[in-house]
């Protein structure tokens, strides 16, 4: 049994979300998903050598047929989210809960998280609840089915969720915890660093070729993946082209040896926190300041600002 849990709700036609399980994948694809998509996803899915990657790559995200929102789950030691538009993936994780939503970025936003015990994949717009499966829910094996929103938990009993004695511990969001003071520092010094530019749109030639500037450094270019880090090492394999090191400096120890990854791809430039010890506060362009969760994954495009601690900002430059 995987754990898949759903509300078979009747709803609108236009408002019916296609939910996919299967062993490794879970996935709440908008309205606007034909059922020969999600066809050819339930095939993907349940191919034991084709893995999240391709699941993804599957789904149109331009033209007339573009999927415009979308949750999915990738199970495993680590859970990976993939989620797009409208979509979101609420999280219990170490007893606090979180959404993951797109928050804006195109084509998506991906991030991989520990430790996972619940989430419910679905639309903005649902409520999240405790994600403690229900009396009226219905586990789910494996296929496609419409509903309102999909839910997994380690361990699926379905039981009417506990009524609560006391009052619930305060919902503590990864934009409002004990760190705030910390970003709203990290925050300022992104404001001295440089004034925000314009917002600007990747274009094919900057999506396939950016550049980056550490502090008073000369611009690098992309064109292999970089690591940045107190000591950076290549985590993993990175295919033919040598990855990049990438050291600075740190006299509190605030950057963690390896601390992020800048990856090219054929979307745009990537950037990965691999799990720092402190975290990696980003600006985007019209967008605003966020602190990234240990692990996760953000497209950033130029005029964004990465601060990884200890006053190493990092900006990224369009490619010229």
């Amino acid at each position: 049994m995987t754990g898949a849990f759903y509300l078979p709700e009747q709803t609108a036609p236009d408002q019916e979300w296609r939910l996919l399980v299967s062993e490794r994948f879970l996935g709440a694809f908008g309205p606007d998903s034909p059922v020969s998509l999600m066809s050819t996803l339930w095939r993907i899915a349940a191919d034991p050598t084709l893995g999240l990657d391709a699941l993804v790559a599957a789904v149109p995200t331009r033209g007339a047929g573009a999927v415009h929102s979308f949750a999915i789950a990738a199970l495993g030691p680590a859970t990976t989210f993939v989620v797009r538009g409208d979509g979101c993936a609420d999280i219990a994780v170490a007893g606090r809960m979180r959404r993951v939503d797109a928050r804006g970025n195109e084509p998506w936003y991906v991030a991989e998280l520990q430790a996972v015990e619940r989430f419910a994949l679905g639309p903005l717009q649902r409520s999240p609840g405790d994600l403690h499966p229900g009396a009226q829910d219905i586990p789910l094996e494996g296929g496609v089915v419409l509903g309102p929103w999909l839910g997994w938990t380690h361990q699926l009993v379905v039981t009417p969720a506990p009524r609560r004695l006391t009052a619930p511990t305060p919902v503590q969001s990864p934009f409002d915890t004990n760190v705030l003071t910390d970003l709203g520092r990290r925050a300022a010094s992104l404001d001295r660093h440089r004034v925000e530019p314009p917002p600007t749109a990747p274009t094919p030639e900057t999506a396939a070729a950016a550049a980056f500037r550490l502090g008073d450094r000369p611009p690098e270019r992309v064109d292999a993946p970089v690591y940045v880090g107190r000591q950076p090492r290549s985590p993993r394999v990175t295919g033919p082209m040598l990855p990049r090191l990438v050291r600075v400096d740190s006299p509190s120890r605030e950057v963690s040896a390896t601390h992020i990854e800048l990856r090219p791809t054929a979307e745009g430039l990537v950037l990965t926190d691999l799990q720092s010890t402190n975290g990696t506060v980003v600006r985007q362009p019209g967008i605003g300041v966020r602190r990234l969760e240990s692990g996760e994954s953000l497209p950033v495009v130029p005029g964004t600002l990465i601060d990884i601690g200890d006053g190493n900002v990092i900006e990224i430059l369009p490619y010229r």
